[in-house]
């Protein structure tokens, strides 16, 4: 069986990911990322008789991006595959993307309109917006979704059109850089909350 998860809400997706998982009680598997998915260790994995009386089971992160060719090559071994196939992907797949599974169990998990409508309000002369959104979305989304979306927001403002200017826009993303690795090391000075609130407030001013 494949089990799909997949879209904007990171956090919950691994969540349930590995609620199921945990379900099997099986110590056979095997967990690869984008960077070290390879045909020959699945097909290792899959096809050499096992010790274990253990279902196997395989993980996937980020299947969906690594190269098509390779990319079509494992899925139709997973398709002939009677073990449990775990697919975890860090964004929404498309309806293409699924098809490569069409009898797979799928599970999707998008973040709240509250999120979206925070993250786009980062734009010029739009301060009073943005601090009501993001202290209404702080209150219900995990503060490592909301940054995750504010910093793509910035990057593609970066590289794409932006009605802010582009030398503040630069240094507001990279201190959101600098944010999620002092927050992640335990080096920040003040909650995660108001420093990232007192960026984009800075930014807008």
């Amino acid at each position: 069986m494949i089990y799909i998860f997949h879209g904007e809400n990171q956090q919950q997706s691994r969540q349930e990911l590995n609620k199921a998982i945990e379900k099997l009680n099986s110590t056979n598997f095997l967990r690869l990322d984008k960077k070290e998915i390879e045909l020959e260790k699945i097909n290792n994995f899959l096809n050499t008789t096992s010790f274990f009386e253990n279902p196997k089971i395989l993980v996937l992160s980020n299947f969906f991006s690594i190269h098509k060719s390779t990319l079509d090559k494992i899925s139709h071994i997973l398709k002939n595959c009677q073990e449990h196939i775990f697919i975890w992907q860090n964004k929404k797949l498309t309806p293409t993307q699924l098809k490569n599974f069409p009898h797979s169990q799928v599970n999707y998990f998008t973040a709240s309109k509250t999120l979206f409508a925070c993250v786009y309000s980062i734009k010029a002369n739009n301060l009073k917006q943005f601090i009501s959104l993001y202290r209404q979305t702080i209150k219900n989304e995990p503060f490592e979704l909301l940054l995750y979306f504010i910093k793509n927001n910035l990057r593609k403002q970066l590289q794409t059109y932006s009605s802010l200017d582009q030398n503040k826009l630069k240094k507001a993303y990279l201190y959101l850089i600098e944010l999620d690795y002092k927050n992640k090391t335990g080096r920040l000075s003040i909650s995660e909350e108001i420093a990232l609130e007192r960026v984009i407030i800075n930014l807008l001013q």
